[in-house]
């Protein structure tokens, strides 16, 4: 009865240590686009009327909105797409390309824009005597309200609109634009998760992930203690249970660690060496398990799905191939950011599918 408890725990985390730091990552990552992108914008905070066809502004009211950070918000804003034009002192129209997206409106750009001298310019010259907003009948795709999910969340629930507002204004120079880091490596997992809401987001769930690590490890360790027991088994390494239970503190730290900013030297050759003892000690801890599992593929016949644990050993040699390949290269050569970036995305989450075949190496208990 304890093996087969023992076994319902092992595919259970392991599923469990499979997902959360997928969840984890995946969305610090959308969090990141969220904001660099701009895939939804924040606009300031003006009456945006889009049942009129057009709509003038008090030139003062209209810089002082602008120029007012504090209004900007992402629930109000103009439903359809737009552009606007300015008509200065002497009756000539500018237009201010920023608000024309990829629309080919067939506008004229007057001579102020052929001098570089855009709309602020003219405003701070005293210039302007008029600004008109136009709609045209296209969605605007960056605007919340076409965005049914994002916008029932941001509605209902306001203090999500406050915190990206937030993060935006306290870390301009924080987010980039970025299409997918998998494959172009614009930024690394810490980067994305190092802000403020994601690092409460990545903190959290990669320390509980490493709970259920601890548990994965506890409860393989009890499965085998359990079958010695019971004469199943004979001798066995417990090397795997404590090489295990380090990679897990090594990721607690790690968590713990990220976003913090101490200015030491030492400090950031210390998060290197604490990620790079957690990639050292989680796949030894992977190598010794499944070496266990095979060296007792016999006696665990009626516990085990031997084509899964083949697969096992293929994907761990892979790994422990990546990993020795990957160390080499950084070490000897000097690949670029976006390389190291795109290793770290793909090289994690490769890690992440051991525990998923861990969860099938083990058969479901029969009741």
């Amino acid at each position: 009865m304890k093996t087969a408890l023992f076994i319902k725990n092992i595919r259970n985390y392991a599923l469990i240590a499979f997902f959360i730091p997928l969840i984890a990552i995946n969305t610090c990552l959308l969090l990141y686009k969220f904001i660099g992108d701009e895939t939804i914008k924040k606009y300031p905070n003006f009456d945006w009327d889009e049942q009129s066809q057009s709509q003038f502004y008090n030139v003062k009211d209209f810089v002082k909105t602008i120029e007012d950070s504090e209004s900007y918000t992402f629930t109000n804003c103009p439903k359809y797409k737009y552009f606007r034009t300015w008509t200065t002192i002497e009756g000539k129209i500018v237009v201010n390309k920023s608000t024309l997206y990829e629309d080919n409106l067939d506008l004229t750009i007057e001579e102020y824009n052929k001098r570089n001298k855009g709309p602020n310019n003219l405003i701070a010259e005293n210039k302007v005597r008029s600004i008109k907003t136009e709609y045209i009948n296209k969605l605007n795709a960056k605007c919340i309200k076409n965005h049914q999910v994002l916008y029932l969340l941001f509605t209902k629930f306001n203090f999500l609109e406050k915190i990206f507002i937030k993060t935006i204004k306290e870390n301009a120079t924080g987010f980039s634009k970025i299409k997918n880091p998998y494959i172009y490596g614009e930024v690394s997992i810490s980067r994305s998760a190092r802000y403020f809401p994601a690092t409460f987001i990545f903190k959290p769930l990669i320390i509980l992930a490493s709970i259920f690590l601890f548990l994965f490890w506890m409860n393989n360790l009890n499965v085998f203690n359990e079958l010695k027991n019971n004469n199943i088994l004979g001798k066995f390494s417990k090397k795997f249970f404590y090489i295990g239970v380090l990679s897990s503190l090594f990721l607690i730290i790690h968590a713990v660690l990220l976003g913090l900013d101490l200015d030491v030297k030492w400090f950031n050759k210390l998060r290197r060496l604490i990620i790079i003892l957690f990639i050292f000690t989680e796949v030894i801890a992977q190598i010794l398990l499944t070496k266990n599992i095979y060296e007792n593929k016999v006696e665990l016949k009626n516990y085990i799905n031997i084509s899964v644990l083949k697969i096992k050993i293929i994907f761990v040699i892979l790994i422990l191939f990546l990993t020795i390949l990957s160390f080499v290269y950084l070490v000897f050569f000097d690949p670029a950011h976006n390389f190291k970036n795109i290793l770290e995305w793909n090289y994690f989450t490769l890690l992440l599918i051991y525990y998923a075949l861990s969860r099938f190496v083990w058969m479901k208990p029969k009741n």
